[in-house]
């Protein structure tokens, strides 16, 4: 008999959820669970991405299309018909759970039917609230198709000016001797405008038709909506319970400024402006309709319609809402979102297509944060040869997703490929946009940072150097990512060998920054738990250990105790705390800061798995090597499973399990997991393990 599936981990409902919806939800898990199948398998038989039925499934209350189908999806046999009349009845109860929804009697009476007013006047506050956000829905379209009326006009004057600007500098360009560059500078600026401005202007007045359409569809809602509402008015007999609909008029858009002048630039930033806030304003209302029951007053445009701009704003609004859900904390739903997305396309625009290639970064980076650097690398990889086949080498897009490939690969645990491909990226960065532009800066500086993780922290901290000096030219002294690069370079300073120097030029930092930035700035708060870190490698792990304290307790204050930054000054009091000479309460802290980030970032986060090995190291340190060897076993298990079994971080900790069963006199087992350790040892990281296996032989440990 085949074992059963562990229950799967669904979000807690909402404390203010409805008794009667959480029965409805409560009861539709059961039955997903029942089935074994993922959100992702229901998908196609359900027809609604997983991020949908998620969302249903988490207290919202469903279609009775949804319902039916996860019905048929999850239940076979005679069961089946239970269940859906099961479901209906709870999601009946859901939507009118202070009475009963209208319904024929069999009984006497004069109409042969009587009805339950309560459900009635639950249906009317329904309606009543579909239509009041259908008005404010068409007006807010009506303001976004009246300023896309307004930018084509000012557009229109804009590029006949620059137009004018741009004959008048090729005259002076072909007229003078001295002065030709910077003219041939300006020219080349204006004609770049020029195309930003005609760009926009058909922007704009896509947008105004794509406004005045969506409005005009939604009439047709409107006057349905209000028809159904004068319907259970009458069959209430309740004309005065509700108010008459009125809608306050959201307010107008500030008045564009004259774009006459020489500042083009700023003109065209208020003119993209409007168009992003116009568009934004469309797909949103074009996402809440596609997400309504009344999919025949606003259908689902295909891609290869006339109007097919609306799928692509729709597009776009489900690209920005899984971005909104990864950066609020959930990188897994925002990378199955994308990928729905991303699959879809497959028979519409492509996934080669200039417009989904963003959607194919986007679900790269949150694939990565979802702790799966390899696939990220890889999808990375995919993209570039994409990228350059459609957009160029020297697209902007294409170097930024060259540099973001380069940072995957150091991260799946390939520190030489990445320093190999930033120096590449960086070499075209210099060419194609100058050495000074900031992008160009953040490639040399990660292409520094990779140098130093792939062994040779010397170079990487003169790379620095020159990056931190460079930036302070360019940027300024105080801009963040000086005082990043200036970190940087103290970090790969210590890393050198060069500890105090590091803990002294770390001080000089955290005064500057606390200078600038203020004393609870959270890069000030870095640069002290780094200087604190440096402080105990030069020597001082009672200073460290006390710094570290003080730091701990100023980012619970600033930044809350689940805050990442929070629990790594946690992490490294401990470590501190044991190095000072107290492995017995470095122990149990590591076990507190374990137990925390196992809740705060899940079990497979690499932070967790740092945690769960230096807890079992000092649990060794205090005196307990047969459980040190035990955990150190499980970690090692745990970061093979998640990292891969080459990365440096599983090598280390495979050398540690050797190690700690070597010092609990197991010399059968220490012998040969270091025998297998070597060879890997020597493979990934270059070197040989520092301990000779002849040190857990039965001989020298006198057993």
């Amino acid at each position: 008999m085949t074992a059963k599936k562990p229950g799967r981990k669904w979000n807690e409902l909402h404390p203010t959820t409805a008794p009667e919806v959480r029965r409805l939800a409560l009861f539709l898990r059961a039955r997903v669970e029942e089935s074994g199948k993922t959100l992702a398998e229901l998908a196609p038989e359900v027809g609604n991405a997983a991020s949908v039925i998620s969302t249903y499934l988490n207290g919202k209350v469903p279609t009775q299309r949804f319902v039916t189908a996860l019905i048929a999806a999850t239940v076979t046999g005679p069961l089946q018909e239970k269940r859906q009349s099961q479901a209906a009845e709870l999601r009946q109860a859901a939507l009118y759970p202070q009475g009963r929804p209208a319904r024929a009697d069999g009984g006497s009476g004069a109409a042969g039917s009587t009805v339950d007013i309560a459900a009635v006047q639950a249906q009317h506050l329904e309606t009543y609230a579909s239509l009041t956000r259908a008005l404010e829905q068409q007006n807010e379209l009506r303001l976004a198709a009246a300023n896309s009326e307004k930018l084509v006009w000012v557009l229109y004057g804009m590029v006949g000016k620059l137009q004018e600007r741009v004959t008048r500098l090729t005259r002076q360009r072909d007229r003078l001797d001295e002065g030709a560059e910077e003219a041939e500078r300006k020219l080349t600026r204006a004609l770049g405008q020029q195309e930003r401005a005609e760009s926009e202007l058909d922007r704009a007045r896509t947008e105004q038709r794509n406004a005045e359409e969506l409005a005009a569809r939604l009439q047709e809602k409107i006057d349905r909506l209000s028809s159904e509402l004068d319907r259970l008015r009458a069959a209430a007999g309740s004309a005065e319970q509700l108010p008459d609909v009125v809608i306050r008029p959201v307010g107008g858009p500030q008045e564009s400024n004259d774009p006459e002048g020489d500042d083009f630039d700023a003109a065209l930033g208020r003119a993209e402006a409007v168009n992003d806030n116009d568009s934004a304003t469309v797909a949103r209302i074009t996402t809440e309709l596609a997400d309504a029951d009344d999919v025949d007053v606003v259908p689902n445009i295909p891609v290869t319609s006339p109007n097919a701009t609306n799928n692509r704003a729709l597009l776009a609004a489900r690209n920005t809402e899984a971005n909104q859900i990864g950066a609020a904390g959930d990188p897994e739903t925002a990378r199955d979102l994308l990928a729905d997305v991303i699959a879809g396309e497959t028979h519409g625009l492509g996934t080669k297509h200039s417009d989904i290639l963003p959607f194919r970064h986007n679900h790269a980076q949150w694939t990565a944060k979802a702790l799966d650097a390899r696939a990220a690398r890889d999808l990375m990889a995919d993209l570039v040869a994409d990228c350059i086949r459609v957009q160029g080498p020297d697209h902007p897009n294409t170097l930024r997703n060259r540099h973001h490939h380069a940072h995957w690969t150091g991260q799946a645990g390939d520190a030489e490929a990445a320093r190999d491909l930033l120096a590449d990226v960086m070499a075209d960065r210099i060419r194609v946009l100058g050495p000074d532009h900031p992008e160009t800066l953040t490639s040399r500086h990660n292409h520094a940072h990779w140098t130093g993780e792939a062994g040779d922290a010397r170079a990487a901290r003169e790379l620095m150097a020159d990056i931190a000096a460079e930036a302070s030219r360019v940027l300024g002294p105080d801009h963040p990512d000086t005082f990043t690069s200036r970190h940087q370079h103290a970090y790969w300073t210590g890393q050198a060998g060069d500890a105090e120097a590091a803990r002294d030029l770390l001080a000089d930092i955290t005064a500057e920054a606390s200078r600038v930035l203020g004393p609870d700035h959270p890069e000030t708060l870095t640069s002290r738990h780094n200087h604190a870190h440096w402080t105990g490698k030069a020597g001082d792990a009672e200073a460290a250990r006390d710094l570290l304290a003080d730091i701990t307790a100023d980012r619970t204050r600033v930044l809350g105790p689940d805050h990442p930054d929070t629990l790594t000054s946690r992490h490294q009091h401990a470590r501190w705390t044991g190095q000072a000479g107290d492995a017995e309460a470095a122990r149990d802290l590591m076990a507190d800061i374990t137990a925390d980030r196992t809740r705060v970032l899940g079990p497979d986060h690499p932070d967790t798995l740092t945690n769960q090995h230096d807890h079992a190291s000092w649990t060794g340190w205090a005196g307990d090597a047969e459980a040190a060897r035990d955990l150190m076993a499980d970690i090692t298990a745990d970061r093979t499973r998640v990292l891969g079994p080459d990365h440096p971080d599983t090598v280390t900790s495979r050398y540690q399990a050797a190690y700690w069963a070597g010092r609990s006199r197991d010399a059968v087992a220490a012998v040969d997991l270091l025998a297998d350790d070597a060879g890997d040892r020597a493979r990934v990281q270059g070197r040989a393990p520092g301990l000779d296996p002849g040190f857990w032989t039965p001989e020298r440990l006198g057993s």
